[in-house]
């Protein structure tokens, strides 16, 4: 295959990558029936049971094990252990929004204060809170100064000018 390709994750193919070949394929009735088959997985389960309450079962599903419309039936294909299931995710997920335990805010600060490192004790063990990321390690001596890594040691000897004086 020479040249650049488009590979659409949706439809497991692949094509030749021009804008008006790609256009043509987002638009097709498959890409967005793959499309929106992908993302219903991540449909909220209380949405899936209003919907699948709201619908008859389907018959011909229901009989044969299969129905040639797929997810776009208008009826439902949810056996009813499925829509128990489903009853069951619903009624834990509000179950718990209820129960939900909150900390008090002055636990959080205490704990933020608590677990806070203390700028001197950084310097005496000589660690770094700003250190160089592992794939600039080897270049580090020759990195423009912007680039190095500053210590805590480098603020002890900085002249800072006060704010708003020149």
């Amino acid at each position: 295959m020479g040249g650049k390709h488009y590979y659409c994750e949706y439809c497991d193919r692949s094509f030749k990558d021009e804008a008006g070949v790609r256009k043509k394929h987002l638009a097709s009735i498959q890409h967005v029936k793959n499309r929106e088959n992908h993302y219903r997985q991540f449909r909220d389960p209380k949405q899936i049971l209003q919907e699948e309450l709201a619908k008859k079962p389907c018959k011909r599903f229901l009989n044969n094990g299969e129905c040639h419309f797929g997810h776009l039936c208008k009826f439902s294909h949810c056996p009813p252990y499925y829509i128990q299931q489903l009853q069951a995710a619903v009624a834990a997920s509000e179950q718990a929004k209820h129960q939900r335990v909150y900390p008090e805010p002055e636990f959080i600060v205490k704990e933020f204060f608590d677990s806070a490192l203390d700028p001197e004790e950084l310097v005496e063990e000589n660690l770094n809170p700003w250190p160089l990321s592992d794939e600039y390690k080897e270049f580090e001596n020759s990195l423009p100064i912007s680039m190095r890594p500053m210590t805590l040691k480098d603020f002890d000897s900085a002249d800072f000018a006060e704010w708003g004086k020149q």
